[in-house]
């Protein structure tokens, strides 16, 4: 359980924010999304030797593991699995799987056929996305910290898109180039998904919490609103394990 004190300050409680569900906004920074992709590699059995291991991409910074991974969706494995998820997309959660689908093969850099390319365009508006904190407590001064976003996961449980996680989907859509994998990992834009590929420089920090980017000022005046929340600096924010 989570304890507040006073108006930026909580407290850890048998290891709970290693269960908390989210940690961050964006693509694959949830255990939903974790969990999801984890199913999408043994979608064609489950036994070892069948496992995709498309999830071991998300984190992975050889270029080589990701090479590995695109070969093999590009020998048919990518079309197949986009039938397999598109004729249970009407199931618990099966857009928002879809749409991971679709992140992991753009993190590949494998090729996408036009009209899965499209569906994944026009799933984006059915998925539900939020700004991360639950109904009330973006507006409540006592639970203006980042754990305000980890109440919001308690309360409402997890499901579809953070906004910034949203953007950040949508711009690989709008940057998709097969054969060149897009990373999920590195600062993207927290209000347009852009990362330092799609703009030529380096994204910018938020100068006061440093845990958000934006790539221009007129991006981070229109996030302002869901970002003030959470938004405070890090000597302020105090975390204690008991």
């Amino acid at each position: 359980m989570l304890l507040y004190l006073q108006a930026r300050y909580y407290i850890q409680l048998n290891h709970f924010l290693t269960k908390m569900g989210r940690w961050g906004m964006r693509l694959f920074e949830g255990d939903q999304d974790l969990d999801m992709a984890s199913e999408i590699d043994m979608a064609l059995g489950d036994s070892d030797d069948m496992d995709l291991k498309l999830s071991l991409m998300i984190h992975q910074t050889d270029p080589a593991i990701v090479d590995k991974r695109r070969t093999v969706l590009d020998s048919g494995i990518g079309d197949q699995l986009f039938r397999i998820f598109r004729a249970k997309e009407n199931g618990h959660e099966g857009k928002y799987r879809v749409i991971l689908l679709g992140a992991l093969m753009m993190h590949a850099g494998a090729k996408i056929r036009d009209d899965d390319f499209q569906h994944l365009r026009d799933l984006v508006p059915q998925i539900h996305s939020r700004d991360g904190l639950a109904p009330g407590l973006g507006d409540n001064p006592a639970q203006s910290s980042f754990a305000a976003l980890l109440a919001s996961s308690l309360m409402l449980g997890d499901h579809g898109f953070r906004n910034p996680g949203r953007a950040q989907f949508l711009a690989a859509l709008d940057n998709y180039k097969a054969g060149v994998p897009r990373s999920y990992s590195e600062p993207s834009c927290y209000q347009c998904g852009k990362i330092a590929a799609d703009i030529g420089m380096a994204l910018d920090q938020c100068s006061r919490c440093k845990r958000v980017w934006y790539c221009n000022r007129d991006c981070q005046k229109a996030h302002w609103k869901d970002h003030k929340p959470s938004c405070i600096a890090p000597e302020q924010v105090f975390m204690l394990n008991v």
